[in-house]
């Protein structure tokens, strides 16, 4: 549970570095000073504003709701409540923490950067945006494979640098490509490992991925990366079996059985055809494979 002030106190700090960036700052309103946050209350709406010769950023939080509205110095005429509303989130204060409110300041940094050509830490890279947890939450949209890279590099920063090269390479992000020539031997070496510390955050990461993913996604986490890892390393089941989410068990559970028994399946798993661009979305690689 978050109170108000303090989870938009928490996204101020979080995006204050892209703020500065686009030369804005934050506006306190009559009668407040630091270190009370910045907030001007207007009814039911909880308002932060940023200014600068560049243009205008606005928070607007209402109905468990945090909006982000965005203009440049061309809507100078515009007023403070009618600006372009760039991003909408979920922020349910009564069960949100932290680690929530990170994945909203993460994207509206990416926001900020792209909309004042601001040199953030992604600036000039084609990296796509990963689906924020408030939007996967909320049931807007749901989770991609290029989320789960993204966020699967943040747990390894070592493999970060792949992540990039391969987007870098493809002009989207591959993920079959980066776990099974990547990812998936950082999976192996933490269950050989069986670091409980880590296995629980890297399983944190996979259930939610997988419960609120989209179907490709579901295959990627339970078929290229969990399936073919465990099947070809069946002494490791034992130390994760306890991780897994009641949702994913039983199917990656049957995914891992299948592999086992089924060599073909699995060769072909571990040694994909050449990647070819499609015009048109298609199935994911490895649930075609296996009829899914």
């Amino acid at each position: 549970m978050l109170e108000k002030n303090y989870a938009l106190n928490l996204v101020i700090k979080g995006i204050e570095g892209a703020i500065k960036d686009a030369g804005l700052e934050v506006e306190y309103p009559d009668g407040i000073r630091p270190p009370e946050a910045p907030v001007k209350e207007e009814g039911a709406k909880s308002i932060v504003m940023f200014r600068g010769e560049n243009g205008r950023v606005r928070l607007e939080y209402e109905n468990a709701k945090l909006a982000l509205f965005i203009a440049k110095a061309d809507l100078a005429d515009a007023p403070d409540d009618d600006l372009p509303r760039a991003s909408l989130n979920l922020l349910d204060l009564e069960e949100f923490d932290e680690r929530d409110l990170k994945y909203i300041f993460e994207e509206y940094i990416e926001t900020i950067n792209k909309t004042f050509g601001s040199k953030g830490p992604t600036a000039g890279k084609k990296l796509p945006t990963p689906v924020s947890r408030s939007k996967a939450k909320s049931g807007t949209i749901a989770y991609d494979a290029n989320t789960l890279g993204d966020r699967f590099t943040k747990l390894f920063p070592e493999l970060r640098d792949e992540y990039k090269n391969n987007v870098t390479l493809y002009d989207e992000f591959l993920a079959e490509d980066f776990f099974v020539n990547h990812g998936n031997k950082l999976v192996i070496e933490t269950l050989r490992k069986n670091d409980k510390a880590m296995i629980k955050k890297l399983f944190n990461l996979f259930n939610e991925i997988y419960e609120d993913g989209t179907n490709d996604t579901q295959s990627l986490v339970g078929v290229t990366i969990l399936g073919v890892s465990i099947a070809t390393n069946p002494e490791l089941l034992e130390n994760c079996q306890d991780y897994f989410s009641d949702t994913m068990r039983e199917p990656v559970t049957e995914i891992i059985t299948y592999l086992s028994k089924s060599k073909g399946a699995l060769m072909r798993l571990e040694n994909p055809p050449v990647y070819k661009p499609q015009k048109e979305k298609k199935k994911g690689l490895f649930a075609s494979m296996l009829g899914m």
